[in-house]
C-alpha cells in the first residue's frame, strides 16, 4: 500500500532539471488549468502554479468556469465541463500533441470527472480535490438546500432559481441559481460525486494532497479506489488547502517529464 501510495520525493529532485531543460523547447503537452469555487485565473492560489508551467515550457490554457466569482452557477455541472473542450481546441491549435487537465479545489475534482470522460487525454493533474457531495451534506444548511431544490425539481420546477447554501474552504457563502443547476454540483451520485466515479478513471494522474487541508483526510482512501498505474501518484505536501498548488508544483513538474510520448 505505502509503495503504491509513495510520497514521490525521488523525483522531487529531477523536477527543477526537467523544468529548465523543458524551458528550452517548448513541450508537445499543453496542460487546461481549472480555478477553484469563486476563483478566476488571475487567482493567486493558482496564477504562480501556471507562471511555473509556462516557464518550464508548457503551453497553458486556464478559462473561466462556471464556478468562477462573476458567474457562479450558471450552466449545469456537465455542461460547464464542456467548455474544457474549447481549451483543448486552442492548445491543440498552438502546437500541442498531447493534452493534461489540471485544476485546483473544485477545478481539481472537475478534471477528474473531465479525464474519466476524456480517456484519451494524456494526464491529470488533481490540486486538492474539493469535497465531494457525501462531504457537503454533512453541512446541514446545504443538506437543507438540497433538500429544497429536489422539492423544486419534483414539483416541475427544476429551472426554477432560489438561494442555496454553498461552501468554500469552510467559508458558508450564498448562490442564486436553478434547481437543477444546484443540485447537479452538490446531489450525492450526482454528475459531481467524483469519489464515486474514481474506479472509472484511466488517465494517468497525479494527486496532491496538503497535510494541513481538512478537506484532503479522504484523499488517501480515494486514490486508492483508482485503477492501479504505474505513472499515478499520490504526493502529500506541506500546504493548507490554498497553499497546494504552489507547494506541489516541483512534483507536477517531475511527473510531467515523465509521461510517455504517444
Amino acid at each position: 500500500m505505502m509503495g503504491f501510495m509513495r510520497l514521490v520525493v525521488g523525483f522531487i529532485g529531477m523536477a527543477l532539471l526537467a523544468a529548465s531543460s523543458a524551458a528550452a523547447q517548448t513541450s508537445d503537452i499543453g496542460i487546461v488549468v481549472l480555478h477553484g469555487t469563486q476563483g478566476n485565473p488571475d487567482s493567486d492560489t493558482i496564477r504562480f502554479f501556471v507562471s511555473d508551467l509556462e516557464r518550464a515550457g508548457y503551453r497553458t490554457q486556464v478559462p473561466v468556469m462556471c464556478w468562477s466569482a462573476n458567474r457562479i452557477f450558471d450552466k449545469t455541472y456537465l455542461d460547464c465541463l464542456k467548455e474544457i473542450d474549447g481549451a483543448i481546441a486552442a492548445l491543440r491549435a498552438a502546437g500541442a500533441r498531447r493534452i493534461a487537465v489540471a485544476g485546483h479545489s473544485r477545478g481539481g475534482s472537475a478534471a477528474i470527472v473531465y479525464a474519466i470522460q476524456h480517456p484519451d487525454l494524456a494526464g491529470v493533474i488533481s490540486l486538492a480535490p474539493s469535497a465531494n457531495p457525501e462531504q457537503y451534506i454533512r453541512n446541514p444548511d446545504i443538506a437543507d438546500s438540497i433538500a429544497k431544490a429536489q422539492q423544486m425539481v419534483d414539483d416541475g420546477n427544476a429551472d426554477g432559481r432560489a438561494s442555496f447554501a454553498d461552501f468554500n474552504n469552510g467559508r458558508p457563502f450564498t448562490v442564486n441559481t436553478t434547481a437543477a443547476i444546484y443540485l447537479s454540483f452538490h446531489q450525492p451520485g450526482g454528475p459531481a460525486d467524483y469519489p464515486e466515479r474514481l474506479p472509472q478513471l484511466h488517465v494517468p494522474i497525479i494527486w496532491i494532497a496538503g497535510i494541513h487541508d481538512p478537506l484532503q483526510d479522504q484523499s488517501a482512501e480515494f486514490f486508492q479506489r483508482i485503477p492501479a498505474n504505474p505513472l499515478n501518484q499520490y504526493v502529500k505536501v506541506d500546504a493548507d488547502h490554498r497553499g497546494t498548488p504552489r507547494a506541489g508544483t516541483e512534483a507536477v513538474l517531475a511527473w510531467l517529464a515523465h509521461l510517455p510520448a504517444k
